[in-house]
């Protein structure tokens, strides 16, 4: 199976999920045609390490953790079909989803991240299992899987202990759930009203869910501030996909932080909230998260991801012909 991308990388992400779902074998090496010319994306799936020492992302099929202090890359698993490497709060521990040529339904492992022990299946059920996230403790997982006939948001121990404890169930597809910074909340996308809004729901799955955008368009990809006092997502209102900020009890007005850009995604908060950095026609920028100011263009980039000492800024760019991991210290105008 052979995939040809064109324009966008986030495609090649859009298709490794779709792959996982439809029960396919992923493609082992992605092309992407830019400005005419053939690349090979190697390097994907940024993840910084908690105290921004290093950085594990995939790399020709396999997850690797690369040292900012000396560049050194070592090789964390063998080659094969992975995707979201997420490190635990404590840096002990990276939680990443993947499956075999013959089990194409993703499932979660987890593996202490320096590598010396066998990874251990978080997954317990037979379905795909997605988005893989900690609890700011590390004592839980929080992840999507379609069981049930539903897309349902999940909560087990990191330890493996007990089973699965369904936190959102409905006829409706719940996914990308996040932690709020205290713990006690998720922020996920759910289109039970009938398109992908913006819900918050306990953590422990007690109360009903709450929805916080209510547009005709869809809104997706939520993410807390660090103070957890905003959430940033991605919505095609408008008929723009761009990036959005609004409170984290849905009063007032949502702040588009991409006007002005035709497409902007793969957004990420500043370790400050003060800024966001987005991926708009192959460009990282940075704009202030209250949508002031002009847009500050950052490097040529597919993916970016702020160090979470907010120093550095981890990228993956062009390298002659290859994707590659470059690692730039955050420019004067927004430190």
């Amino acid at each position: 199976m052979k995939f040809c991308l064109k324009k966008d990388y986030k495609i090649i992400t859009i298709i490794a999920i779709l792959v996982f779902m439809a029960g396919c074998e992923e493609n082992p090496i992605s092309t992407d045609n830019l400005n005419g010319k053939t690349y090979i994306a190697f390097e994907r799936s940024l993840s910084w390490s908690p105290d921004s020492t290093q950085i594990a992302y995939i790399s020709n099929n396999a997850i690797v953790i690369r040292s900012i202090l000396d560049n050194d890359v070592r090789e964390f698993t063998g080659m094969g079909i992975y995707d979201q490497p997420v490190w635990s709060p404590d840096g002990s521990k990276i939680a990443f989803t993947s499956a075999t040529r013959d089990d194409s339904r993703a499932k979660i492992f987890v593996k202490s991240s320096d590598g010396t022990d066998v990874a251990k299946k978080l997954s317990t059920e037979t379905a795909s299992y997605f988005h893989p996230r900690w609890s700011p403790d590390g004592k839980k997982i929080a992840f999507h899987s379609y069981q049930k006939r539903n897309m349902d948001i999940f909560v087990r121990n990191s330890d493996l202990t007990g089973g699965e404890m369904v936190i959102v169930h409905d006829p409706s597809s719940d996914r990308n759930a996040e932690w709020s910074p205290d713990g006690t909340k998720f922020v996920f996308e759910s289109d039970r009203s009938g398109n992908f809004d913006i819900w918050v729901v306990d953590s422990n799955g007690t109360n009903p869910a709450i929805q916080i955008t209510s547009d005709l368009s869809e809104d997706t990809l939520p993410q807390w501030s660090h103070d957890g006092k905003r959430i940033l997502f991605q919505s095609n209102r408008y008929g723009l996909i761009g990036v959005w900020v609004i409170n984290a009890d849905g009063n007032g007005e949502a702040i588009h932080v991409s006007q002005g850009f035709a497409k902007a995604e793969n957004a990420d908060w500043s370790p400050d909230d003060k800024w966001i950095l987005f991926i708009s026609s192959n460009i990282a920028y940075a704009r202030r998260s209250d949508g002031t100011g002009d847009p500050i263009k950052i490097a040529d980039a597919l993916e970016a991801r702020w160090s979470p000492d907010g120093k550095k800024i981890a990228l993956i760019g062009l390298d002659g012909f290859e994707y590659k991991v470059k690692v730039i210290n955050v420019p004067d105008e927004i430190k």
